[in-house]
């Protein structure tokens, strides 16, 4: 199976938030990025094999303020597009229990055999 996640992850390393998984309990030091997988699968076959696939991450930015949201979603932006990935859907949404704004981006590529991305 294809997986992008170690690249995203050392490619966000130097955005001035950590990185982390989907979720975790104590991620509510702000500024943070969520980092998950949201579709791998088999996009097209050739000779019964598979040829491309299609992956599908999903990023949220999360910060105390919608300013620093979007400074921090636009540095995600141009890493994950720098990748080869497109961006398929951005939210903003606002946390009542954190009191935190947060920005959910989908980012979306096919790739072969060789994690070559292409659209």
């Amino acid at each position: 199976m294809i997986n992008f996640i170690s690249d995203i992850r050392a490619l966000l390393s130097d955005c001035g938030a950590p990185v982390h998984a989907p979720r975790p309990m104590d991620f509510m030091q702000f500024p943070c990025i969520l980092l998950s997988e949201t579709a791998n699968e088999v996009y097209a076959r050739a000779d019964g094999q598979p040829h491309l696939h299609e992956v599908e991450y999903t990023l949220e930015s999360w910060a105390k303020s919608l300013s620093e949201t979007h400074a921090l979603s636009a540095q995600l932006d141009e890493k994950l597009s720098s990748l080869g990935f497109s961006r398929t859907y951005c939210c903003d949404l606002f946390d009542t229990d954190t009191q935190a704004h947060r920005r959910v981006m989908r980012y979306r590529a096919l790739c072969d055999a060789n994690r070559t991305l292409t659209q």
